[in-house]
């Protein structure tokens, strides 16, 4: 007889290669609609994600990607050919460039992911969350650590 920790365990994993199945043909069809590979999707949350009063400039998302200045123009070259984001002068510093996300990339399918994870959290209590965000974390930790 299965006890029960094992069912739960079995139930997890099964869960995770669903997630990961759901993931990978989530991510098939952004390529096709933006091919945007996996430093473009990093980049645009980072980008996505500056504070509206201090938005990412080149230098940060270089040092966010752990990518020289000059590796960075290829990708904001990118994304600016698909109109995802927009580079405008540094209000502050005349040398520097920010750069903001355009509003045609708000309403992209990452973006609707990102509302509908935010509206499914919004299910949990700050309990199940913690468990939830410790699973995450501990996964994230060791599929990094994967050759």
């Amino acid at each position: 007889m299965v006890n029960d920790t094992t069912t739960i365990t079995s139930d997890l994993v099964h869960s995770v290669d669903e997630f990961r199945r759901a993931d990978a043909q989530f991510a098939r069809r952004l390529a096709a609609v933006r091919a945007p590979n996996d430093t473009d999707r990093v980049a645009m949350r980072f980008i996505a994600d500056a504070p509206a009063d201090a938005p990412a400039t080149p230098g940060d998302l270089a040092g966010h990607l752990s990518v020289s200045t000059a590796a960075i123009t290829s990708v904001i070259r990118r994304l600016q050919e698909r109109g995802q984001i927009v580079v405008a002068p540094h209000p502050a510093d005349a040398r520097s460039k920010v750069l903001r996300p355009s509003l045609r990339d708000i309403n992209s399918p990452a973006d609707e992911l990102t509302r509908r994870i935010e509206a499914i959290a919004d299910e949990f209590t700050p309990e199940q969350t913690d468990v939830v965000s410790r699973f995450l974390r501990r996964l994230t930790e060791e599929i990094a650590d994967l050759p």
